[in-house]
């Protein structure tokens, strides 16, 4: 009697011990995707502003159109599209498979009717693009973070600045 009730015992402390390690390697697993997730966002962010003014909008300085600029509405990035997508994929290979990657942009001086024209209806003076990655983890459940900033003319002017 003595000895079925020890092993009982042990039973519910091993079955306890290996939901503690599941667990474990779960939030391992969610924090590791997290870093890598915040890690693109980063490298997005700071890609985007070095790029010119013409290059973001299309736009010339002088407001003549030359181009489409980044695309309004969302769009989905990839290796093929985006440099900086494309180096952290070369570096961690398997973030191909794991992440999707959208950029949004919208044109908030002057403010639009519609957001997501196809095109803009007067030249930008400030857009705001947003960057939202979303994956699956090994539980199955969906997780995303956005990321956005602002890109002006002149460069961001302290009104358009959040604390």
């Amino acid at each position: 009697m003595e000895v079925a009730l020890a092993a009982t015992v042990l039973a519910f402390t091993l079955m306890g011990m290996i939901e503690v390690v599941e667990s474990g390697s779960q939030m391992l697993d969610l924090s590791r995707k997290q870093t890598m997730a915040a890690q693109i966002l980063h490298g997005e962010i700071d890609q985007l502003r070095l790029q010119s003014w013409p290059v973001v909008s299309g736009y010339s300085n002088t407001g003549t159109a030359i181009g489409n600029g980044y695309p309004t509405g969302p769009t989905s990035l990839t290796t093929a599209n985006d440099p900086s997508f494309a180096i952290f994929v070369a570096n961690y290979p398997q973030a191909a498979n794991i992440f999707t990657l959208n950029r949004t942009v919208a044109c908030i001086n002057p403010s639009q009717i519609n957001q997501n024209p196809t095109a803009y209806v007067s030249v930008p003076l400030l857009l705001q693009v947003s960057f939202t990655i979303s994956w699956t983890g090994v539980t199955g459940r969906s997780y995303s973070r956005v990321s956005t900033t602002y890109v002006g003319y002149n460069g961001l002017y302290q009104t358009y600045q959040r604390p």
